[in-house]
């Protein structure tokens, strides 16, 4: 199904946006391998010539939300930036338009401030991974539209959203037995990938590299994450407090690198 929606993405913002249309990204897991149907977002970054009127942004996100509604297995997560965002680069990133999952419901009520400028960190991270494994849906090539991005400012996109997960597990269980958390653990795998060895990976591989690159009793925990990735439900319980060590093993290597 996956090919069905990329052809409609490409035929209906086309449509939509027409000549101010520059070129149509793909990036995440779908451009570097380990998508999972199930529960994995299509991701990718619309890049348009000048700014967009408000009548077409309420048309991508119509076209969006009608497409969510006929085929809610295909989670969208895009952008829209003019030309002038990506060149001229600054941290976090303005943007024209944005939709995600997390932002579904508020479009569907009407509960929006289309006049507003957003500003996205994640999309400093977005850049680098679309500039090193993205692929071209429609458009200009990849090398011609996107900067290079300043490392510190990778550094800073990953670890909000290492924080993030951080958060998370600080807040469950200290002992027992508990379920893996898919994203934070493959998230703290590929994070410290590209730390260590200037990988950029998608969470499959992150887990992958984790399994060569850490130490042996954190595998189960890191295996049982990419069997759930891979499929929902068919993980086991992991070691609460293992969990914990190998947070605190990330936490460790993110201030050794004085990037904490």
């Amino acid at each position: 199904m996956t090919p069905v929606i990329l052809e409609e993405i490409k035929k209906e913002f086309s449509a939509i946006i027409k000549d101010n249309l520059i070129g149509i990204y793909l990036h995440g897991s779908l451009a570097m391998g380990g998508f999972n149907p199930e529960s994995s977002d299509i991701d990718f970054l619309v890049v348009v010539k000048e700014k967009l009127s408000l009548k077409i942004k309420k048309k991508l996100i119509d076209w969006t939300l009608q497409s969510a509604k006929q085929s809610p297995e295909n989670r969208l997560e895009y952008s829209v930036l003019t030309l002038g965002q990506v060149r001229n680069f600054q941290y976090p990133t303005p943007f024209e338009l944005h939709y995600s999952n997390d932002w579904q419901e508020k479009y569907r009520r009407g509960d929006f401030d289309w006049a507003k400028q957003n500003f996205d960190p994640d999309l400093a991270a977005h850049f680098v991974i679309t500039k090193k494994r993205g692929v071209v849906l429609s458009g200009k090539p990849i090398n011609e539209i996107f900067p290079a991005i300043p490392e510190k400012y990778y550094f800073d996109s990953i670890i909000k959203d290492f924080r993030w997960s951080e958060d998370k597990i600080i807040k469950g269980p200290d002992s027992g037995m508990c379920r893996v958390p898919v994203y934070g653990v493959l998230n703290f795998c590929r994070v410290l990938a590209y730390l260590q060895d200037k990988l950029i990976t998608s969470k499959v591989e992150g887990g992958q590299w984790g399994l060569i690159n850490l130490p042996e009793k954190y595998h189960k925990i890191i295996h049982e994450a990419l069997k759930e990735y891979s499929k929902v439900g068919s993980a086991q319980p992991i070691d609460a407090a293992l969990l914990k060590q190998l947070l605190k093993l990330s936490i460790y290597s993110l201030q050794f690198l004085d990037l904490a």
